[in-house]
């Protein structure tokens, strides 16, 4: 209800669980024993309250239910009786039209039905704890099996040709983790099920997906917006391509880090692209924007010098800017849990900012072609010597 004041709900759905994770089989009921098996290995972490088993994935928890025998296999083996012995004894107990023979009354056939007595006298307590005997062994149900009343799957659903079951849950902790918990399942399910039968996670990784490009495009408008910022700054059209030089190198450094240290690369790791764009050009333009005022103030200077002393000037704060950064990340990366997108961005960022440092160093006054003029430049002097 909406419309008044902030509104009002009695919707008492409870969500279905957010972490999904499909299982194929062949064979219905090896399936469910399969789904059963992990829905029980996954109640085995402390953060897992709760795993529903259904034939379809949805965002609320389905009210149907139904009763279920959870029959104890060691207590059958130690009375030494089989699951069929054990149905057909209850089965009288609750015996609904059963077929008994027919009565013929006056040219008419009549079927005889037997219904069961206790049928209406018995409930559950009842049926678990009431002696029984099988041949001359004495029992109580309660002692090999356990009546539960548990969601069950209404409808029984196909996927290539494979049956489908789908289980849900709500992990109470960091996404990462719940990922890490999740991963493990699955590949210990494929490791051990029988041929014919997989499970796949079908959760999303919130707005990250890796079959997408789209995110991409920020990095092409950050490009963008750094040629025309740098180009009005400088007043030039060449000197901005230098500072767009060492962005790339720079990302050599995230991917040397995600590849040698075998990192998912997620929505952190894309977040570290765009903070060491800004931080790595940041340090570029100190030094070329100094560079340009040096050389404007002394234009008979030789570009080699006037680069040395440019990068005198302007050293000391870049580095304890990238130092610091460096620091600031280094707490994100220590611990026995590794939190999802502060580990990667923070992994990311480290290796990009330590490559960038390399590229200030090497390749910056390679692409301002430093080198070059002062090559030229001596040429010029020997030739004015000799004549």
């Amino acid at each position: 209800m909406y419309g008044v004041g902030d509104g009002f709900s009695n919707d008492v759905k409870e969500q279905a669980g957010t972490v999904r994770i499909k299982v194929l089989g062949y064979n219905y009921e090896e399936l469910q024993s399969l789904a059963a098996a992990m829905k029980d290995s996954l109640l085995q972490y402390r953060r897992i309250q709760e795993v529903t088993i259904d034939s379809k994935f949805s965002w609320y928890k389905s009210d149907y239910m139904e009763y279920s025998f959870h029959l104890h296999k060691k207590e059958l083996a130690q009375k030494d009786l089989v699951p069929g012995e054990l149905f057909n004894y209850l089965n009288p107990m609750f015996e609904r039209g059963g077929y008994a023979g027919d009565w013929i009354n006056e040219g008419r056939i009549e079927p005889i039905r037997l219904y069961s007595q206790q049928t209406r006298k018995l409930d559950i307590w009842n049926m678990e704890n009431y002696p029984g005997m099988i041949g001359e062994k004495g029992y109580k149900l309660s002692d090999v099996a356990v009546i539960g009343k548990d969601q069950a799957p209404q409808d029984i659903a196909k996927e290539d040709q494979q049956y489908r079951l789908c289980l849900q849950y709500e992990y109470i902790g960091s996404y990462q983790q719940s990922w890490n918990i999740q991963e493990r399942v699955i590949e210990s399910f494929n490791k051990t099920a029988p041929l014919g039968y997989k499970a796949e996670s079908d959760s999303s990784r919130y707005w990250w997906s890796q079959g997408s490009s789209s995110q991409y495009w920020l990095l092409f408008i950050i490009v963008v917006i750094v040629f025309f910022m740098t180009g009005i700054l400088f007043n030039s059209f060449t000197q901005p391509l230098v500072i767009l030089f060492i962005i790339p190198i720079s990302f050599i450094g995230i991917f040397l880090t995600f590849y040698l240290f075998d990192l998912n690369f997620d929505q952190g790791g894309f977040a570290a692209f765009i903070l060491l764009a800004g931080i790595a050009i940041n340090a570029n333009i100190y030094i070329l924007s100094e560079y340009n005022n040096i050389k404007e103030a002394s234009p008979g200077m030789a570009p080699v010098k006037v680069y040395i002393k440019a990068w005198n000037a302007k050293i000391r704060p870049i580095f304890l800017t990238i130092i610091s950064t460096v620091l600031g990340f280094i707490p994100f990366m220590v611990g026995q849990y590794k939190e999802g997108f502060w580990f990667p961005l923070a992994a990311g960022t480290i290796g990009g900012l330590v490559l960038s440092l390399i590229a200030l160093f090497f390749f910056l006054p390679l692409f301002m072609g430093v080198g070059k003029r002062v090559t030229s430049g001596k040429s010029r002097k020997s030739a004015n010597l000799l004549m």
